[in-house]
């Protein structure tokens, strides 16, 4: 039976910070757009999810250089595959790439026997463009199986989950999956997905900027907090929206200095497994013998 432990009492971050920044961004483009019952397909929608790969993966890529900040990509398979020179660039600039479906599925949609095709397909050809299996994932709306499915596939960490405020644990007949929670404050919701006429960035900044303050308020070495951003190229991407993205990186730094932590997904979540839970999965691994 899938279980979901928490042991929030037990985190702490690596050199005493009072936050973990977790940045992420779901790179996928015009996958998910298909033509309608009568085979016509919305152009101008497809058009706008494929901006995210033209343009705007290279725009992200060099602020976070200049502000020097490493993140997660959670990435389609099928962005991998068309897009190889998008996804080198990611390594190249020492981001990690993760699994973010073959063509964006809806997957609580999905039965069983979809969903894990469309799972070991996005981990074969991000291998193959990377060199690295995925060990991160994000659905598009994640299914009744996807946890006990990712546990099957040997991932270590998801993040697809808003109920929760810090990590925790999610386990299985002993094997254990590391659950990297979401806040409903991504750039969806301050531009929109592909309607985007809407969104100001200087008032998604204040929105991000109150979300920081106010876990950053609450913090302390003893009980730090955990500051997920959930972002998309081809949104967060576009000319003037990404004063956004550098104004939080301004502000946290500003406020919080050297008491946050950037990690990416991975690191996060070897870590919480390795050093934060290990003790408790340890216990949960010998009691399922």
């Amino acid at each position: 039976m899938l279980k979901e432990y928490h042991y929030d009492h037990l985190i702490r971050w690596p050199k005493g910070e009072r936050a973990c920044v977790f940045l992420t961004f779901d790179f996928q483009g015009g996958e998910d757009v298909k033509p309608d019952k009568n085979g016509v397909l919305n152009y101008e929608m497809w058009s706008q999810g494929e901006y995210g790969p033209h343009h705007a993966i290279y725009r992200l890529l060099r602020i976070l250089k200049e502000e020097n900040v490493k993140a997660t990509f959670l990435t389609c398979g099928a962005i991998a595959e068309r897009f190889p020179e998008a996804v080198q660039a990611i390594l190249d600039h020492g981001h990690v790439v993760e699994g973010h479906g073959y063509n964006h599925e809806i997957a609580r949609y999905l039965p069983r026997e979809q969903e894990d095709p469309i799972m070991k397909k996005t981990i074969a050809m991000i291998q193959k463009r990377t060199g690295r299996r995925c060990y991160g994932w994000r659905s598009c709306t994640q299914s009744t199986n996807t946890i006990e499915l990712l546990i099957e596939n040997g991932f270590t960490f998801n993040t697809n989950c808003f109920h929760e405020e810090l990590p925790f644990l999610w386990e299985k007949d002993g094997k254990l999956l590391v659950e990297l929670p979401r806040q409903p404050f991504g750039d969806g919701t301050l531009f929109g997905h592909r309607h985007g006429e809407y969104g100001n960035p200087h008032h998604g900044l204040e929105t991000w900027k109150a979300y920081f303050d106010e876990l950053y308020s609450e913090s302390s070495v003893e009980r730090p907090k955990y500051i997920p951003f959930t972002m998309h190229p081809y949104i967060i991407g576009r000319p003037g929206r990404t004063l956004a993205l550098r104004g939080i990186i301004h502000h946290m730094r500003k406020v919080g200095g050297d008491s946050l932590w950037f990690p990416t997904g991975i690191e996060l979540a070897e870590y919480c497994l390795n050093n934060v839970f290990k003790a408790e999965a340890d216990k949960l691994r010998k009691a399922a013998g």
